[in-house]
């Protein structure tokens, strides 16, 4: 009897992810078009646009101040090259989507309201997180039989300002694209490389990068003060991300953690 086919996608069967068989020539569901490429590009694109005009429109002069930690860092890795133009960052985010869905060999058409459905479930899967984040604190006061820990996200107070709002969307578009889009890739592949079986592989990569993405946010100037529970939080989420990453794509994912920090973060929202 022949062995059913396994995904090359990060060592997991494509049916654990909830992958339909294709019907015809490449007739896809909701659920597996938003991890094609392409729509992942036309919903983030309005995030991407929104925040870089956003910190060129508030920042003046002084934009590169407000941009957030993962898009300093990268534009500073690129500066160390002599790349400075403040468009290459979010055109090479551009050009890779467009790469990957070229050599993907996807159909280039997708129903327009598959947007809006990764717009309600990058809300859905936010709230989701918020959720977490107060079970994790229900966690430490158990432990410690201490008041709350609510997480301070960078800026203290929920001040209701444009710059932290933008600030949120592109949060949500770098540290997806740094840590998860091409983080976990990179580490994932380089196991494999050293013949490592491709789910020991992936859990690496996945704890690996989340283990990162919590430890980025204490690190440099400014970084926030160190907690346990700050820690332990972020690198949960950092799990949670790479599962909505591999699992309903880096589209959904930016989506996901816009949509939790813009809650948080900027409307000040607890369950």
């Amino acid at each position: 009897m022949e062995r059913p086919k396994r995904s090359r996608r990060y060592g997991y069967d494509a049916r654990w992810w909830g992958e339909a068989p294709k019907v015809g020539p490449d007739k896809r569901t909701y659920w597996s078009t938003t991890r094609s490429p392409l729509p992942c590009l036309f919903f983030i694109a309005p995030i991407l646009l929104t925040y870089e005009i956003g910190i060129l429109w508030l920042g003046g002069e002084s934009a590169e101040a407000l941009r957030t930690g993962a898009d300093a860092w990268l534009r500073q890795g690129l500066a160390r090259v002599g790349v400075t133009d403040q468009w290459l960052l979010p055109l090479s985010l551009v050009l890779i989507l467009i790469a990957w869905q070229v050599l993907e060999r996807r159909d280039w058409r997708f129903p327009a309201s598959t947007t809006l459905g990764m717009g309600l479930e990058s809300l859905v899967l936010g709230v989701a997180l918020v959720g977490m984040s107060r079970l994790v604190d229900l966690g430490f006061n158990w432990l410690e039989h201490t008041r709350g820990h609510v997480l301070a996200l960078p800026g203290g107070s929920h001040a209701v300002s444009p710059a932290r709002l933008i600030g949120f969307l592109g949060a949500g578009v770098y540290e997806e694209t740094l840590f998860r889009l091409m983080l976990i890739p990179a580490i994932f592949y380089a196991l494999r490389t050293l013949q490592t079986p491709g789910v020991v592989a992936c859990t690496v990569a996945v704890t690996g990068s989340a283990l990162l993405f919590s430890l980025a946010h204490h690190a440099g100037t400014p970084g926030e003060a160190f907690t346990w529970f700050a820690f332990i939080f972020r690198w949960l989420a950092g799990v949670y991300f790479a599962w909505v990453f591999l699992a309903r794509g880096f589209g959904i994912a930016v989506g996901t953690h816009a949509a939790y920090d813009v809650l948080v973060g900027w409307l000040g929202w607890h369950l």
